[in-house]
């Protein structure tokens, strides 16, 4: 039995909000990728330039916590990152403000076992996971 789909109306509409949002700071253009081909959220576009990104939303304010990732989504992202020679960014929609991180595959970066442990969905939400740093995050003003 494969796991239920947990990507609701409200996390896509976040999606949205994100890249439009992005696409006027950055003067570029996000591709929402399929999800069931793709593990990463989107391909982003700028002229002849592109980064695989993956946009989380962060129930918090900035900097209330650490930042957390899956470790099967790093690994897909490396896989993408190295083959096309292109940077992998997770943008963070929190409460306050949205931030981005540049995942730099060379950093150590903080490993554990734990993921969505305060509002576990089923057992998979317990998983390998890293976290990030907000002070190693870029803030961007939201009322672009």
């Amino acid at each position: 039995m494969s796991r239920p789909k947990y990507e609701s109306t409200k996390d896509l509409d976040n999606e949205k909000y994100v890249a439009s949002l992005f696409e006027k700071v950055w003067n570029c253009k996000f591709i929402k990728l399929n999800p069931t081909k793709w593990i990463v959220d989107f391909l982003i576009q700028k002229d002849d330039k592109y980064s695989w990104c993956e946009v989380k939303k962060f129930n918090a304010n900035f900097g209330k916590y650490v930042f957390m990732i899956s470790y099967k989504k790093i690994e897909a992202a490396k896989i993408l990152s190295e083959t096309s020679g292109y940077k992998f960014i997770i943008i963070f929609n929190c409460n306050d403000c949205v931030c981005y991180h540049v995942w730099d595959f060379e950093k150590k970066y903080k490993f554990e076992y734990g993921g969505r442990t305060m509002t576990t969905r089923d057992s998979m939400d317990i998983e390998p996971v890293f976290r990030i740093n907000p002070s190693d995050c870029i803030r961007i003003d939201n009322n672009v």
